[in-house]
C-alpha cells in the first residue's frame, strides 16, 4: 500500500483532473499529452512535471524514474472521439472502435500502464459511449486479465458534484465513486457577476468576441435552449451557439462548443466558459483562442476530481 501522495495524470489535457486532486491533497508527479499546447498548460500550473508524447508507446520504467514509489492513484482520460455520438465518424461497431481505432485502443494502453505501475487507486475517464454493446464486458475481462480486479463502472452527472453545467461520464475505477449531495448551480450562480467584456476589466481571457452580422441577427430574437448552428453527430443533429439559461446549469461544454449569453447578445469568453468547467480564476492557459476553448472543453472539471480525491482520501 502506498503511503504517498503522488498521482500519475495520462492524457493529462490542460490539467483539469490533476487541479481537482491537488486541491484534494495529491500531487502530479507524472503527466503526459500529446497536445504541446495542453502540456505547456498543465506545466504553466502544476510544475514542470508533464511531457508531450504518445502513450501507446510509453513504458512504466519512465514514469516510476520520475516516482518516490508507487503511485497512490493512476487517472487517465484517454481521447473520447472514438466513442462519442457527437462524432459523425464514429465506426459503427462497439468492438472495432475499442480495438481497431488507433485512438480507441489508447483505452487498453491505459489499463496497461496503470497494470505495470500497481497503484492503490485509479480511474479512466471517458463518454457513455465508452461501454456500448459489448465493451463493458469486454473491458471488464481486459482489467481483470491485467490483475486490477473487478472494476466500477461509474455513472457520473458532473451538476450533482455542483459543476454548473451538465456532463454524464463514465468513470471506470477500482473503487466506487459516491454521488455527493449538492444543490444544482446555474450559470448565474456561474458567471452572473461578471461585467460585460465590451468593456476593460481585470478578468483575463475575457475580451469581447465579436461575430458575424448573420448570427448577430439570429441573436436578436434567440430563446434560451436554441442554438444558431447545427451539426450531425453519429445518430443525431446536435445545436452550438445555444443561448444559455440563467437559472439552469449551461448544456455540456465541448471543445468545439460556443454559447451565447443568456441576457447580452454575445458568445461567452473562454474565461465564462473556464467558470462552468469551475477552473480557477487565476489559471493559465497556453494557445490561441480557439485553442483555449478547446482545452477547457476537453477538460473534466476539477470540481468533479476534488469531490473524487476528497473520497479517495477517504478511503486511504
Amino acid at each position: 500500500m502506498s503511503s504517498s501522495n503522488e498521482i500519475v495524470d495520462l492524457f493529462c489535457g490542460g490539467g483539469g483532473s490533476s487541479e481537482g486532486l491537488h486541491q484534494a491533497g495529491f500531487q502530479t508527479k507524472f503527466a503526459i499529452d500529446m497536445n504541446e499546447h495542453a502540456v505547456l498548460t498543465f506545466n504553466s500550473n502544476h510544475g514542470n512535471v508533464a511531457i508531450e508524447g504518445d502513450v501507446s508507446t510509453l513504458r512504466s520504467e519512465r514514469i516510476m524514474k520520475k516516482l518516490d514509489g508507487k503511485p497512490v492513484l493512476v487517472t487517465a482520460s484517454p481521447p473520447c472521439e472514438p466513442f462519442t455520438a457527437a462524432n459523425s465518424k464514429r465506426i459503427s461497431s462497439p468492438f472495432s472502435r475499442l480495438f481497431d481505432d488507433t485512438e480507441g485502443r489508447l483505452m487498453l494502453h491505459a489499463l496497461r500502464l496503470i497494470s505495470d505501475l500497481d497503484p492503490e487507486f485509479w480511474m479512466i475517464e471517458n463518454v457513455r459511449g465508452i461501454i456500448e454493446g459489448g465493451n463493458k464486458k469486454l473491458l471488464k475481462e481486459e482489467a481483470t486479465d491485467l490483475g486490477l480486479g473487478k472494476p466500477y463502472f461509474n455513472w457520473i452527472e458532473a451538476h450533482k458534484f455542483g459543476v454548473p453545467s451538465y456532463r454524464t461520464r463514465i468513470i471506470i475505477s477500482n473503487f466506487e465513486i459516491k454521488t455527493p449531495k449538492k444543490r444544482k448551480v446555474s450559470v448565474r450562480d456561474a458567471i452572473g457577476d461578471l461585467p460585460n467584456p465590451r468593456y476593460p476589466s481585470d478578468y483575463p481571457y475575457h475580451e469581447y468576441l465579436p461575430v458575424t452580422e448573420k448570427y448577430q441577427d439570429a441573436m436578436l430574437t434567440q430563446e434560451p435552449g436554441h442554438g444558431l448552428v447545427f451539426f450531425f453527430g453519429s445518430n443525431k443533429d446536435y445545436q452550438n451557439y445555444i443561448r444559455l439559461h440563467y437559472d439552469k446549469p449551461a448544456p455540456v461544454v465541448m471543445g468545439k462548443s460556443k454559447f451565447v449569453h443568456p441576457e447580452q447578445d454575445r458568445i461567452l469568453t473562454p474565461f465564462e466558459h473556464a467558470r462552468l468547467m469551475t477552473f480557477p480564476e487565476d489559471y493559465i492557459y497556453r494557445g490561441n483562442r480557439e485553442r483555449i476553448y478547446d482545452m477547457i472543453g476537453e477538460a473534466v472539471p476539477p470540481l468533479l476530481t476534488r469531490e473524487i480525491g476528497n473520497q479517495i482520501m477517504e478511503l486511504m
